[in-house]
């Protein structure tokens, strides 16, 4: 542990993993802060680039994306009233109330405060629960792996409005990863395409369905980005709360902590959900519920500060179990792949020294953002009226480049741009790109895990019924399948009981 202590230190004396976070935090921002843009599509765009690097700094710089671009969004939700992702939506509430009343600087300061105690939290509670669940997870074997990807496929699947459309989607990443050589050294559906005999490519995929998808979609919408509507910006630099309102608000930063991180750990829940159900519970306990809406300062703490701390309740399962806690950490878990990296429990067991490094870069990745966001914040704000004539090509380019880039072949740019089409037409009819994603990767997972599974017991179904944690995640499976259908939104606006 000591070494693997030394070595984590050791990588973050570099000055260019210091320039690597710098990066991963603008782009984050960047992104996150754009309306249309995401945190995911950046990683999309990033992933094939980070090939060629050295793994520990290409974790650093991937992590430092994902909580920078969380943080991103609030900053054009607070100015322009118009959440740059989905988590922001409640950070309107609050926010653009409070900057129409001239509290602009003191509403981003107090966002960026909030998301630094979200993220620092989670953080910590990422260094503490994540080695004693791998400790468990360490003594699974081919039942227990099998159940535990039936779990992660469930949970992904449920993540979005439909779930009949998310089946679909996930079947057919499992139908991608059928491709190449199975278990029993049979070549299967590789269509004659030598390429294609050790299975589909991962990376032309997810650049496809993220990226090119998304350059699609933007052609195809003829409604300019929001920042050309913009009628002012931010001309003042934020102001951070000052100790009595860190005092007062002390509460509400560790309601929105723990709600955050939790709902961050299950797979499939997202910022957006943490968001609005920290918001709802604060304002239960408010004495003053009448003053949520208005500029109120709970709100918007307690919003920012469950986005953010989902980032480190997300890595736990992800680092743990393999299993992402949303599209971010879905294509995360493919950056493991590309890397050489196992998925799941044996990266505690085999690479110790990844693990600390993600570990601290949860944590410092928040001060990154946060300096990144006091002094860049109005300019921030005002690169997220790119036009999108200059913006869609850009992306394109990056994800054609990044298509090639990772093997040098034409065939990767042709299956990136076939997925392209695919994952616009997923999206147009409401179909989730996320399960296909989870679906290619865990597939040769599943596969290999329920015949060996079945060679034991000699072709005996009740073998996953006959261990306890294969019980217990199957019976997690149908919980999450029940809860699926519950609304978390109604039940939380449902009046109070006199």
């Amino acid at each position: 542990m000591i070494a693997d202590i030394l070595s984590t230190l050791s990588v973050f004396s570099q000055p260019q993993v210091f320039l690597f976070m710098l990066f991963g935090g603008a782009l984050g921002i960047f992104f996150g802060a754009i309306p249309g843009l995401t945190g995911t599509l950046a990683l999309a765009l990033l992933l094939p680039f980070t090939y060629s690097m050295e793994p520990q700094v290409a974790f650093v710089l991937i992590v430092t994306l994902f909580t920078s671009s969380m943080y991103g969004g609030s900053l054009t939700a607070i100015a322009v009233n118009i959440p740059g992702a989905p988590g922001n939506v409640c950070t309107t509430l609050d926010g653009y109330p409070m900057f129409r009343k001239g509290l602009g600087a003191q509403a981003m300061g107090l966002a960026t405060f909030s998301s630094i105690v979200g993220g620092v939290v989670s953080a910590v509670i990422l260094t503490l629960a994540a080695p004693q669940l791998a400790r468990i997870a360490l003594r699974f074997g081919p039942p227990e792996y099998f159940c535990l990807t039936l779990f992660g496929m469930t949970a992904v699947i449920t993540m979005g409005g439909d779930k009949l459309k998310g089946l679909v989607s996930a079947l057919f990443g499992l139908l991608l990863g059928t491709m190449g050589i199975d278990l029993f050294n049979t070549l299967r559906f590789n269509f004659g395409i030598q390429m294609l005999n050790v299975g589909m490519p991962l990376l032309p995929v997810v650049v496809g369905l993220f990226a090119f998808s998304q350059v699609i979609e933007s052609i195809n919408d003829r409604k300019e980005t929001v920042g050309e509507i913009f009628e002012t910006a931010v001309t003042t630099r934020m102001k951070f709360p000052g100790l009595s309102e860190i005092r007062r608000l002390w509460k509400t930063f560790l309601r929105g902590s723990l709600t955050g991180t939790f709902i961050g750990f299950l797979p499939g829940a997202g910022g957006s959900i943490s968001a609005f159900v920290s918001y709802n519970l604060e304002k239960r306990f408010s004495k003053t519920p009448e003053k949520f809406g208005t500029g109120c300062s709970e709100g918007l703490a307690s919003v920012e500060t469950a986005n953010n701390a989902t980032c480190g309740g997300a890595l736990i399962p992800l680092i743990t179990l393999g299993i992402p806690g949303d599209q971010y950490t879905a294509i995360m878990l493919g950056a493991f792949i590309i890397h050489g990296l196992p998925v799941g429990p044996l990266l505690f067991r085999e690479n110790q020294s990844i693990i600390y490094v993600i570990f601290a870069a949860a944590l410092l990745s928040n001060f990154i953002f946060a300096a990144l966001g006091y002094f860049g914040s109005k300019y921030i704000i005002r690169a997220a009226s790119v036009r999108k004539s200059i913006l869609v090509p850009f992306i394109a380019l990056s994800a054609i480049t990044g298509a090639f880039a990772s093997e040098s072949s034409l065939i990767h740019m042709a299956i990136a741009i076939a997925f392209g089409a695919i994952g616009y037409f997923m999206k147009k009819f409401g179909y989730q790109v996320a399960p296909v994603v989870l679906g290619l990767i865990l597939s040769t997972l599943m596969e290999d895990s329920l015949v060996q599974s079945l060679i034991m017991s000699q072709g005996n179904f009740m073998i996953f019924l006959s261990r306890p944690v294969s019980v217990f995640l199957i019976l997690l499976t149908l919980v999450f399948v029940g809860t699926s259908f519950i609304d978390i939104r109604r039940i939380l606006n449902s009046p109070r009981k006199s």
